[in-house]
């Protein structure tokens, strides 16, 4: 008998899983070739990705206009830092990457399939081109909607002619400059020939067929489509290849990279969206001082004309009356109104610059660039700084809304403290209006009472005095104005943009990063082996079915007596005649455990069942019987399976037992004598089933099976006796108060574990005794456990 050593079922024996996966080779080469092949396919079909880099340098705050603009003393604004996160932001904003979509004409890609064998039922290798790699050039109406996402055929005629069609199940419509849908279109069919230059006008698409100029002439086997590709699409296409950081933590030049397909697509994007960048921000630069200049041209043209009258009016006073210097004694009332008048001025400039800042404010919600007060010589630290304040607010809420949604919480915080602080200046200046008005009035009450008093003063001498008095004002006034517009001007002129491109966009190596056949083919090779090797372990752990003593071990303790070689058909039928072979040797050491187990105990009757038909019950009935015999035993093989009796067809003994046989002994319609049939076999005699009763239960139990077994008992050495199932039926439970011994029958990779419950729990409980557990037909090119028996049993033959 043999000893099963328990192994723990979550140890993993490397030999062993070596040994399952050998016996599984094919299905490894099958799945390799077909890793191969895949992997070939896929190398072959998907197109070739390009990796593409641009650096650029973005200046601080002390360079460009900033630094003219300090160093002219125009705006006296705080000196702000400019964050790298939110200048990548910008750059990577939806909003700066549709300004550089404009001005590129990607809204058609052109694509080739070429004439291979990978194309023949569908094409599956297609190649993206740029505009001028392919004979011909789509350009299509902005204004009408046009067919998007939707494979375009174009054939170039002999002609000059173009042939343009397309079909699919549903298509769209639209608008490609907004990206807005129009309508969805079912059953897509186009099929139209244009001359090159016509304008094809279809429902589905609007557009202009051109020969590509250079291009070579004469005939191609590759076919050529076009997609439409709305704004939109491609906005978030583009955005999502796009990669901003910079080189260093410290530094502020910039890394742009791109992956693409097209690599004269990749660096014109790169090139214009740092060229679009650029020009927004001196853009951006050059905003404040334009709307500097503006204001002061303005106010320059009043001021012109009030000098202009003024001086007028002095000179016709002179000559008209003949006055050229007032009296000394009008010179200190004269000075007082000047004074008085200056101070007057200035408040009125000031409140009419208050007004026009606070109309600004109203009639532009939305705005982020105010002139700052100081420009028109207006010092107010309250203002400057509600500007300053409202300016970074309104930057944190553009840098923040390139990936943030309107609903995200620090947006909504932001929106709210803009909305504060546009409040807070709105009410600053008005409440500053209010103030310039009250000085206004005190001013005016001032200069009625320095008017009444020079109106005492000779008429000709007032009169004098008012009208230098305003032409002073003015001149004054005025070269003030063109003072600080000059100064405007010349740093407009001066700014500067602090950003530069440092490297143009190039490709990186000169090789596709993507697909690459080394990683594409190691891919390949641990899925071609991954998959066998898991779906092995899968099969191995969902088989149900006995494979070794192994799996019986973990489900039961009944001892276990030998393993039966798988044997052929040949082998089957020469064992009761010749045995020689792995099946004899198999039932040998069987014979040999049990008459070991046997020593010194009166065990003659020995039963063997199994759990459900065709696990090889009878099979070893029959050859273990041979063998005992061919031992020198006398033997009778007894066939107790009154149901399903085969034992007959073994010895050739079917006409003898169709009338004869335990059945019509226990019926009283035979004699011993004549039931008990010799099987050909030396010592070993059988007692077949004979005609099947309708009552096997009845017959097993009665008293006369009971005195044939005590009777055999006294004949024979062994009576071998083969039990019916104990799955099926309950013969073998009435047969087991005779039987000194059981031999349970399991066949690899047959038997379910689960049907060992039933006889694993009477042999725990002891209601069985004596019982062991032959493993029949087993593989031992497939069993590691009995991989050394695969040629042991042919030793010595």
């Amino acid at each position: 008998m043999e000893t099963r050593p328990h192994t723990p079922s979550d140890e993993l024996d490397l030999h062993e899983l070596l040994f399952r996966l050998r016996n599984r080779w094919p299905l490894f080469l099958v799945s390799g070739l077909l890793a191969g092949l895949l992997a070939f396919l896929y190398l072959q079909v998907k197109e070739p990705v390009y990796a593409f880099r641009a650096t650029m340098l973005l200046g601080d705050q002390g360079t460009g206009s900033k630094q003219a603009q300090e160093l002219l003393k125009i705006l006296e604004v705080k000196e702000k830092g400019t964050k790298m996160e939110d200048e990548i932001g910008l750059l990577t904003s939806a909003d700066m990457v549709s300004q550089a979509l404009n001005r590129l004409p990607f809204s058609v890609a052109y694509y080739a399939a070429p004439a291979t064998w990978l194309n023949t039922l569908k094409e599956v290798q297609v190649r993206e081109r740029a505009a001028g790699a392919v004979p011909f050039r789509l350009v299509p109406d902005p204004n009408a909607p046009q067919l998007t996402d939707v494979r375009i055929y174009v054939e170039p005629q002999a002609d000059g002619r173009f042939t343009i069609t397309a079909d699919a199940d549903k298509g769209r419509l639209y608008s490609l400059p907004t990206g807005e849908l129009v309508r969805e279109v079912l059953d897509v069919h186009l099929n139209e020939t244009v001359r090159a230059g016509d304008t094809l006008r279809h429902p589905l698409l609007t557009a202009v067929l051109l020969p590509e100029p250079g291009y070579p002439a004469g005939g191609s086997a590759e076919r050529y489509f076009v997609l439409l590709r709305d704004h939109n699409s491609l906005i978030g296409e583009y955005t999502q290849h796009l990669t901003i950081k910079p080189i260093d933590r410290e530094s502020r030049i910039i890394e742009l990279t791109s992956k693409g397909t097209v690599p004269q697509k990749e660096v014109q994007f790169l090139d214009t969206l740092m060229q679009s960048y650029v020009e927004n921000d001196l853009l951006s630069k050059n905003l404040t001082g334009q709307k500097t200049v503006a204001f002061l041209d303005k106010e320059i043209g009043h001021l012109s004309d009030s000098l202009r009258r003024s001086t007028a009016a002095l000179s016709s006073f002179r000559a008209a009356r003949g006055v050229v210097d007032a009296g000394a004694q009008s010179a200190r009332g004269i000075q007082q109104q000047g004074e008085l008048e200056m101070m007057r001025a200035k408040v009125a400039t000031n409140r009419k610059y208050y007004q026009n800042m606070l109309s600004y404010l109203r009639e532009n919600q939305g705005t982020t660039q105010i002139v700052a007060p100081s420009s028109v010589g207006i010092e107010d630290p309250v203002v400057n700084s509600l500007i300053l304040q409202l300016t970074d607010l309104n930057s944190q809420r553009a840098a923040l809304g390139v990936n943030a949604s309107v609903e995200n919480p620090m947006v909504t915080v932001l929106n709210e403290r803009i909305k504060v602080a546009k409040e807070s200046l709105t009410q600053t200046l008005a409440n500053m209006t209010r103030a310039a008005d009250i000085t206004l009035r005190d001013l005016d009450a001032q200069l009625s009472r320095v008017r009444g008093s020079m109106s005492q003063m000779p008429e000709n001498e007032r009169q004098l005095a008012s009208l230098q008095s305003k032409t002073d004002f003015n001149d004054k006034n005025y070269q003030f104005l063109i003072e600080k517009r000059a100064e405007a001007a010349i740093a407009l002129a001066t700014n500067a943009t602090d950003k530069k491109v440092v490297d143009a966009a190039g490709m990186q190596g000169d090789a596709p990063t993507a697909p690459k056949p080394g990683v594409v083919m190691l891919i390949a090779l641990v899925a071609g082996l991954g998959l066998p090797l898991g779906l092995t372990l899968l099969l191995d752990k969902a088989n149900r079915r006995i494979q070794s003593k192994e799996d019986l071990s973990r489900i039961t303790a009944i001892p276990l007596l030998g393993v039966v070689a798988h044997g052929s058909k040949q082998d089957k039928e020469n064992m009761l005649h010749d045995p020689k072979g792995p099946l004899a040797e198999s039932f040998r050491s069987i014979r040999v455990n049990l008459q070991y187990l046997a020593a010194g105990l009166d065990k003659k009757l020995i039963g063997v069942t199994s759990s459900v038909p065709g696990e090889g019950k009878t099979f070893c009935s029959v050859n273990l019987a041979a063998e005992m015999a061919q031992s020198g035993r006398k033997v009778l093989l007894l066939e107790c399976d009154l149901r399903r009796p085969t034992v007959a067809g073994y010895f050739q003994l079917d006409n003898a037992c169709a009338e004869h046989g335990l059945s019509s002994y226990l019926m009283g319609l035979s004699s011993l004598e004549d039931s008990r049939h010799p099987s050909g076999v030396r010592n070993l005699d059988v007692m077949c089933c004979g005609p099947i009763p309708a009552n096997p239960t009845e017959l097993l139990e009665s008293a006369r099976m009971e005195e044939l077994l005590a009777q055999l008992r006294q004949q024979y050495d062994y009576v071998i006796v083969d039990t019916p199932p104990t799955g099926y039926v309950s013969e073998f439970f009435m047969l087991l108060r005779h039987l000194d011994a059981n031999i349970y029958v399991v066949r690899q990779n047959y038997t379910d574990k689960g049907l060992i419950s039933q006889i694993n729990e009477l042999h725990r409980e002891q209601k069985v005794k004596h019982i062991y557990i032959v493993i029949n037909d087993m593989h031992f090119t497939k069993t590691y456990e009995y991989r050394h028996k695969e040629k042991a049993y042919a030793y010595g033959y």
